[in-house]
């Protein structure tokens, strides 16, 4: 009997199981071309989240309304306070936000590290922006977040429209209820997509250009 046929399905099986496991995705919203999804996951209480839509503009318009933090409030859901700390380089930036909570509980902020990588090949735009711990104090009345993790793959369909998956994972701390963190999970990133499809458009970032960018 040949066992490597029967071998290698199984095998396939197992991936194919696995790769299905890893997805398990659960549609929350979908709305004006914004699709919100959410799933489990191991290490952290609040679910990951994930953002699919396609907006009308090129790669540098989209880095440039990113790199332009202090704006940031402007679009970025219950985002109160946004200010650039440090430009490390062309791509690579520290900033400061502070993210408004419903009382009685206290708002929250971080200091988040954004850096931008773009394949030369296929142009795909990869966006990191984690949040780092000790660069400035913790405020009193204000709970520092323990961890936060966006990653941004941005993929030009042509010279006018970028295709976006974005994927969130956040730790807000303790004490927080269901229902503030449900707002936040599903409203949060469709207002803020919503919001970026408007904000892309103003002048200011329309002829956009950046050294490692390539639209």
């Amino acid at each position: 009997m040949k066992f490597g046929p029967v071998i290698l399905f199984f095998t396939c099986l197992l991936l194919a199981n696995a790769a299905k496991g890893q997805e398990n995705w659960t549609l929350r919203k979908d709305k004006n071309g914004i699709k919100v999804f959410s799933r489990p996951t191991k290490n952290f209480k609040f679910d990951e989240l994930k953002v699919e839509c396609e907006i009308d503009g090129r790669i540098s318009q989209l880095a440039a309304l990113l790199f332009d933090v202090n704006k940031q409030y402007k679009w970025a859901y219950k985002t109160i306070k946004s200010q650039l700390l440090k430009q490390v380089g062309t791509a690579d930036v520290f900033f400061y936000t502070e993210i408004e909570v419903p009382w009685p509980y206290e708002n929250r902020d971080m200091v988040v590290h954004m850096v931008m990588r773009q394949n030369p090949v296929s142009k795909v735009l990869t966006v990191e922006a984690k949040n780092t711990d000790n660069y400035l104090p913790v405020k009193e009345d204000i709970v520092r977040l323990k961890y936060s993790s966006a990653i941004w793959t941005v993929t030009p369909i042509n010279n006018k429209k970028l295709k976006i998956d974005y994927r969130l994972q956040l730790d807000v701390g303790e004490n927080v209820p269901a229902w503030l963190a449900n707002l936040f999970s599903v409203s949060g990133p469709y207002e803020s997509f919503n919001n970026l499809k408007e904000k892309i458009k103003l002048p200011v970032y329309a002829q956009a250009t950046f050294p490692f960018i390539t639209d």
